[in-house]
């Protein structure tokens, strides 16, 4: 898988942040995913297609990373996640999707973009298409950690995942 695959969602998601929330997230060393378990409290997915790939994308936040995103997007402290977090955390999720959509299409690479799904509870999982490796990018909100996962299945003839990783992700 070539990186301009992973790229337009790390740009989406950096000015998604800045934007909504007026924080730069860190970015740290991206890993393949072995298992299906999130490494979060919450986590928004949406799915995408095109005729170059098909995948899904997941922003997945541990309880403490969803308050405090939500605390700076809507400047209320909250105790638990709720159903706001929730739709604040699908809303996340959907933005960036759209977001490198629009980053796709300048590069001539057209896809739709599912409704966002939203998934609670510790040790929840996430379904991502079923024998495609899944490339995780940790970042950090203040701090404190959250996790975006890319899953895509490219044509053939592409680079691979292990390709992607071991190049650390550019940018």
């Amino acid at each position: 898988m070539d990186v301009k695959y992973i790229n337009p969602f790390i740009s989406s998601l950096n000015n998604t942040l800045e934007t909504m929330l007026s924080v730069s997230p860190g970015r740290n060393q991206p890993f393949l995913k072995s298992n299906n378990k999130a490494s979060g409290d919450v986590s928004g997915i949406i799915g995408f297609a095109s005729q170059e790939v098909v995948g899904s994308v997941a922003l997945t936040f541990p309880e403490k990373a969803a308050l405090k995103a939500y605390e700076l997007l809507m400047g209320e402290t909250l105790p638990h996640i709720n159903e706001e977090v929730q739709d604040m955390v699908g809303e996340l999720a959907n933005i960036v999707a759209g977001g490198a959509k629009e980053e796709f299409n300048a590069i001539g690479i057209v896809y739709h973009i599912s409704i966002p799904t939203v998934v609670t509870g510790k040790g929840h999982s996430i379904g991502h298409k079923g024998g495609v490796p899944v490339v995780v990018i940790p970042f950090e909100l203040n701090g404190l950690p959250f996790y975006m996962e890319v899953s895509m299945k490219v044509k053939p003839g592409l680079p691979t995942v292990q390709k992607l990783v071991a190049e650390n992700v550019a940018g």
